[in-house]
C-alpha cells in the first residue's frame, strides 16, 4: 500500500465535519482551561459521530490508546481499533499521527492533517484510492495538561496533490 501524509494548517481543511468540529470545540473551553471528555456532548454533534475518535494520551512515554472509534473511521480503516495503542495498529501514516498526537501536546491547540492512500489489494466500498482530513483537539481533566484528544476524521475528501 502507498500513501502519503502531511501536516496541513487550518486554512487547507476542506473537510465540512473537520470544519464544523473546529468550531464546535471551542464552545467548550472554559476560560483557558482545555475541555475534559464529558464536555463533549453527542447530542449535541450527532451527524459527526461516526467520524470520532477519542483517544487516551499517556505522556512519559507518549503513547495514544484509542478509546472510541466512529463506524465511519471503522469502514474507512478496515477494522476497528477500538481499546488498541497506536503503536499496535500498524498505520501506513503511524509517523504522521505520533507527530499529531506530539504536537497536540506540546501545543495544547488543534492540529490538522491529511493523508491519501492507494491500497491495490483493498476491495471496499470506500474505494482503493482515498484521501483523509483529520482535526485532532486536545482534552484535560485537569484544565491543563492534554490527557486526551478528540480527532474529526473525514476519509470523505478527494485524493489531492501534497507537497
Amino acid at each position: 500500500m502507498a500513501s502519503h501524509s502531511k501536516l496541513i494548517d487550518v486554512s487547507q481543511v476542506t473537510s465540512e465535519r473537520v470544519k464544523k468540529f473546529r468550531f464546535y470545540w471551542p464552545g467548550k473551553l472554559t476560560g483557558r482551561s482545555l475541555p475534559p471528555r464529558d464536555a463533549i456532548d453527542p447530542a449535541e454533534i450527532p451527524r459527526l459521530l461516526p467520524y470520532l475518535v477519542i483517544a487516551e494520551i499517556e505522556r512519559k512515554p507518549l503513547r495514544v490508546r484509542y478509546r472510541l472509534v466512529g463506524t465511519r473511521v471503522v469502514e474507512a480503516n478496515g477494522h476497528d481499533f477500538t481499546n488498541r495503542y497506536l503503536d499496535e495498529c500498524k498505520f501506513a501514516v503511524e509517523p504522521l499521527l505520533v507527530e499529531c498526537y506530539r504536537r497536540l501536546v506540546a501545543t495544547r491547540g488543534p492540529v490538522f492533517a491529511y493523508y491519501e492512500w492507494n491500497k491495490s489489494e483493498w476491495h471496499k466500498p470506500t474505494g482503493r484510492v482515498g484521501g483523509c482530513e483529520t482535526g485532532f483537539f486536545p482534552l484535560s481533566n485537569d484544565g491543563i495538561t492534554v490527557d486526551g484528544a478528540i480527532s474529526m476524521a473525514d476519509s470523505g475528501v478527494p485524493p489531492r496533490q501534497i507537497a
